[in-house]
């Protein structure tokens, strides 16, 4: 099997290219990434760095506003920190999905500009241990003008936060605390805009 790295051949910036299209991406975070312990400790997160998958639905539906809006799924999630050791990555027992809204009225031709958001439910590798969310961390960024929408900042609409898998009946599975005591949280508005490091066109495969 043969992969490819290259720059994209398509307009990011064309709203048409949005529905039934999937995209990987390598990506650094700019700005803070705070983690918060329940001692008190706070963890600055430096060089976070990593890839990115999202696959957008093949409908267009319409607001009742008239806005189209469409469907746009977070197939993986990995990024590193060489500095602290933290280790995010998607949780595979959860769905992470999103929605892509136009700000104006129209068809798919109106996806764009638009607002994003999505919910995610992440693995916090650190200090031997994993961390998962159990209510999904909502990102969100308005006034986005390219699909996928890198290189503007998207922030947590509430505070988010962490149980370690050993705490929970179920693990990576969990969906209630019940017992279990949060050990950390992630920042609320300290994720920064996220920078394109470089597109990852994935051809057909070839063996």
């Amino acid at each position: 099997m043969t992969t490819k790295a290259a720059a994209p051949h398509v307009d990011r910036s064309d709203p048409l290219i949005v529905p039934d299209s999937e995209h990987h991406i390598g990506m650094s975070i700019r700005g803070e990434l705070k983690l918060f312990f329940a001692d008190g400790e706070t963890l600055n997160c430096a060089d976070v760095r990593g890839m990115s998958a999202v696959r957008a639905a093949k409908e267009v539906t319409a607001l009742p506003d008239g806005r189209p809006s469409i469907v746009v799924t977070r197939l993986m999630t990995h990024f590193h920190s060489n500095e602290t050791g933290l280790l995010i990555q998607q949780n595979p027992s959860r769905v992470n999905v999103g929605r892509l809204s136009g700000v104006r009225k129209g068809g798919p031709e109106a996806l764009l500009p638009g607002n994003a958001s999505f919910d995610q439910y992440l693995m916090l590798s650190l200090r031997g241990h994993i961390y998962v969310n159990l209510d999904p961390l909502i990102m969100a960024a308005e006034g986005i003008t390219e699909f996928p929408p890198i290189g503007v900042t998207f922030l947590s609409q509430t505070p988010t936060l962490f149980y370690d898998i050993e705490d929970l009946d179920g693990g990576i599975t969990a969906t209630e605390p019940k017992d279990a005591v949060a050990r950390l949280a992630l920042a609320s508005q300290s994720v920064c805009g996220s920078h394109l490091t470089h597109y990852i066109d994935m051809p057909e495969q070839s063996i």
